[in-house]
Parts: C-alpha cells; structure tokens; sequence
C-alpha cells in the first residue's frame, strides 16, 4: 500500500471516529456532506452517508474515493461506518453492509 492511500485510509478513519463521538439525534439528521480531499498530488472524496434502519437506529458510513496515481479510471476505496441506536448504543458495521458501499 503506498503512503497517500494510508494516508487516505486514516483520514476516513478519523473522519469515522469524530462521527462516534456525536450523540444519536445529531447524527440522525446531520447532511451528508462531500468533502474533496488532496493526498500528494493525488485527488480524492470522502462522503458521509447517513441510512435510516427499519429499526430506528442508523447506519453512518465514512466513503472515500482516492485516484490512483497513473491510472485515472482507477481509485483506491477506504469504508468506515459504524450502527448507532437511540440509547447511544453502537455496533460495528456489517461486512455485508462494507461491501455494499464498495
């Protein structure tokens, strides 16, 4: 793995860790923003993806797109996303779910 796309990698996972921290209401009903990102000279995305559970929990997803560095059809993927429930509980993403977001 090359420096930018770990560089990249923990940028999502420390956009993903600031979202933990919020309590469930704000979460519930934060926008999903798109943030564009430079690693290098390399460019990227990072989306916060916000889905309602049948449940009444949440499923909060951190995505990120990085262009590879020669090949610009081809971008390197980073995913952190995390369940919040309306008692502030949490619970890890899913691997199903993970790899829906791919």
């Amino acid at each position: 793995m090359s420096e930018a796309v770990r560089i990249f990698r923990n940028m999502v996972n420390e956009r993903g860790d600031g979202l933990r921290e919020l309590h469930f209401n704000v979460l519930k009903q934060l926008a999903q923003p798109t943030e564009f990102v430079a690693v290098g000279n390399r460019r990227g995305k990072v989306s916060i993806i916000i889905n309602h559970l049948p449940s009444g929990g949440i499923l909060v997803v951190v995505q990120g797109f990085l262009k590879h560095r020669f090949l610009p059809m081809v971008w390197s993927v980073a995913l952190d996303g995390f369940y919040k429930y309306p008692d502030e509980t949490m619970a890890p993403m899913t691997r199903e779910d993970m790899y829906s977001f791919d």
